[in-house]
């Protein structure tokens, strides 16, 4: 049987092919994909991510009941300016940009009448990219943040949150733009400030022998693409340099313990830091969508 239901997905990088692969069979949809690489939709299509191959952005924007957009944040507002006689009334658009405030803002000033606008942002990803890298269970077991505007309809909401618990993900959170920013400043911006730091400068005597789990762990973001990162940073500074304050503050706490010998000061902050996690680790979202 024929669907009814169109899903077009722009950009087919790690996110957006990974998110074409996780949606196939959500809603009974027509999954339409376009990239700026014909490679890259050649190799979607011969892989079975997508259905169909859009000639251009409105081409797939055409018709379509469910527009995901998954570039670079600062290409996200052109795109939706430059195709709004493609949307057709009805329809809900969302993106998966790591950054909100200012990218959502841009959308609304420029987006269709009749077109419901819901931001998404799945907090899943690999410190790889490119569609070669994209994965059917990328998003399984990730959180998933919602972050609708005064005009995101119901629908539209609820259609974002079943997309992403279809998706995979099992922690979904709704919030408005500014607060997605502030605490994505900390749990995502900041930790590839860190990883980049720790990589910015390092001993040229260290080989692999010398590394192990926690150098892994602590730099694994930091095979970053600059591009992408650079934009992310540089929209949500503000944010992200009260984070890097904090940051310094807490090392110079802890650099100044060790450079005293100050034992007893530097235990009690390591009993802090593991509590902190420890609760961190328990602080699940509510579940259901709260409207």
């Amino acid at each position: 049987m024929e669907s009814h239901f169109r899903i077009s997905i722009i950009g087919l990088g790690i996110i957006g092919g990974s998110a074409a692969y996780a949606l196939k069979g959500f809603n009974n949809a027509e999954v339409i994909g376009f990239d700026k690489s014909d490679d890259v939709m050649g190799m979607a299509l011969e892989r079975g991510a997508i259905d169909k191959a859009a000639k251009s952005v409105a081409d797939a924007i055409d018709n379509s009941d469910l527009i995901i957009i998954a570039t670079y944040p600062n290409s996200i507002p052109k795109i939706v300016s430059e195709n709004k006689t493609a949307f057709k009334k009805g329809a809900v658009l969302t993106e998966f940009c790591g950054v909100k405030t200012k990218i959502s803002a841009e959308i609304e000033a420029v987006l269709p009448e009749g077109v419901d606008y819901v931001g998404g942002h799945p907090m899943a990803g690999k410190e790889v990219d490119g569609f070669v890298n994209a994965d059917p269970d990328l998003y399984k077991n990730c959180g998933f943040i919602i972050t609708p505007s005064e005009k995101s309809s119901k629908d539209g909401i609820r259609l974002i949150y079943h997309m992403a618990e279809y998706m995979g993900a099992t922690r979904i959170d709704v919030c408005v733009p500014k607060i997605h920013d502030e605490l994505i400043a900390y749990t995502s911006d900041l930790m590839h400030i860190a990883a980049s730091a720790l990589c910015l400068d390092f001993d040229h005597r260290i080989n692999l022998a010398y590394t192990a789990g926690a150098f892994r762990d602590c730099t694994r973001v930091a095979f970053i693409n600059p591009e992408l990162w650079t934009e992310l940073f540089m929209i949500n500074g503000s944010n992200t340099v009260k984070e890097i304050d904090k940051y310094i503050n807490s090392l110079t706490k802890m650099r100044n313990a060790i450079s005293e010998k100050d034992e007893k000061s530097l235990y009690e902050m390591l009993k802090i830091v593991r509590n902190n996690k420890e609760d961190i680790l328990k602080r699940e979202p509510k579940k259901g969508i709260v409207l």
